[in-house]
């Protein structure tokens, strides 16, 4: 079997780091037109996955994709961003936490999905805003989705996000009520991750 030539968040992202032309030129393109923004924002959004202080200085770059009128950058910059908003000492996420989250009444499967993605690791390491990200968590049973199925797909996602700040959501009781909802969901990979939960939180 051929080994995939695409390229890993780690090789990416060691390549930014010996060479300090790569994330400039990478934003040149993102910030520029035809498909290369497309490749660009991609490649971004991988080296975030590895090694967000890499991007961090840039912050304002990416923040500027969640008003993208193309969904594939809107998408991406909900990722970058999400990524960069956990390792945030300058507190930038917090500027645009209502737009950011505004995205999840776009009735759009995907990009509910990535607002929510990140959301778990935000309110893990930023206990000032774990009301407000829990809110927007638990929100997911209300926003417009084109069917029922996407309402269990994005219920399966909030489950994660909530995984993903666990310590922070024990004894949390609107959670552990939404994950005892989620235990009787239809779709089973929904159901698994809440029966996981409801076993490590005890609720």
């Amino acid at each position: 079997m051929a080994r995939s030539t695409k390229p890993t968040s780690a090789a990416l992202a060691e390549k930014a780091r010996r060479d300090p032309a790569i994330i400039p030129s990478l934003l040149d393109a993102l910030n520029g037109a035809g498909p290369a923004r497309f490749k660009a924002a991609k490649d971004l959004s991988l080296i975030s996955a590895a090694e967000p202080g890499l991007l961090y200085p840039h912050f304002d770059d990416f923040t500027a994709l969640l008003n993208s009128a193309s969904s594939v950058l809107l998408w991406n910059g909900l990722i970058i961003v999400g990524r960069l908003a956990a390792a945030d000492p300058w507190r930038r996420f917090d500027v645009v936490i209502d737009e950011y989250f505004s995205h999840l009444w776009d009735g759009k499967l995907v990009t509910s999905a990535n607002v929510i993605a990140r959301s778990g690791a935000i309110a893990a390491v930023r206990p000032d805003l774990y009301d407000r990200i829990i809110f927007e968590i638990l929100r997911v049973d209300s926003v417009p989705l084109p069917t029922k199925e996407c309402r269990e797909v994005i219920r399966g996602r909030a489950l994660e996000a909530l995984q993903d700040c666990r310590d922070a959501v024990a004894g949390d009781e609107r959670v552990a009520y939404f994950i005892r909802r989620c235990a009787e969901s239809p779709r089973p990979s929904t159901r698994r991750k809440a029966e996981d939960l409801i076993q490590k939180l005890g609720v």
